[in-house]
């Protein structure tokens, strides 16, 4: 929407009586789950991110393990996580959220030996992520030190030509070594 097109929608909004605010604003919220999701984490402090992480979970590792697989859409994962941090979840789910990311193209491509190019991009991309958040956001070095150590032995019994990069990926942020 252009700016002049908001401009006017709000000037229209605040010509309404609370009444007609009131009905719109049940009617947007009702609109979709996406939208009432926004509005509770927005207007009820962010930290009804469970939702999320669930669409996330279904669209990657349920994905991934249920017989026939089927293929993860980065455009989805990546919806997910804007959404989410959109409507203001914590840090801790966006966490999680990316966390999820990662191992479904990890777990993907480990399982059935391949996948669609965008695998191995979208894998490193929000491993790199998440592990960025890690870095930034766990401020007590032996809960960080503990992370990071499930991480490496996560990444060691993965360990095949798919992950190499991301081995190299958690070296250079880290400073851990990956054995292989």
């Amino acid at each position: 929407m252009s700016q002049s097109r908001f401009q006017e929608v709000k000037r229209k909004f605040n010509l309404l009586s609370q009444k007609k605010r009131d009905e719109l604003l049940r009617d947007i919220y009702r609109f979709s789950n996406d939208t009432k999701l926004f509005f509770e984490n927005r207007l009820l402090g962010g930290s009804l991110g469970e939702e999320f992480v669930k669409q996330m979970e279904r669209e990657t590792i349920t994905k991934v393990y249920r017989m026939p697989p089927g293929d993860i859409d980065g455009r989805t994962v990546d919806g997910i996580i804007s959404k989410a941090k959109k409507s203001g979840v914590n840090i801790w789910t966006i966490m999680k959220l990316e966390q999820f990311a990662y191992r479904g193209f990890i777990e993907s491509l480990n399982e059935y030996g391949g996948g669609p190019e965008t695998y191995d991009y979208m894998g490193s991309r929000h491993f790199v992520n998440y592990l960025k958040l890690v870095k930034q956001e766990i401020k007590e070095e032996q809960e960080r030190i503990l992370i990071l150590t499930e991480l490496k032995k996560y990444l060691e019994k993965k360990d095949n030509m798919y992950t190499d990069e991301l081995d190299e990926i958690f070296e250079k942020e880290t400073g851990m070594k990956v054995r292989r």
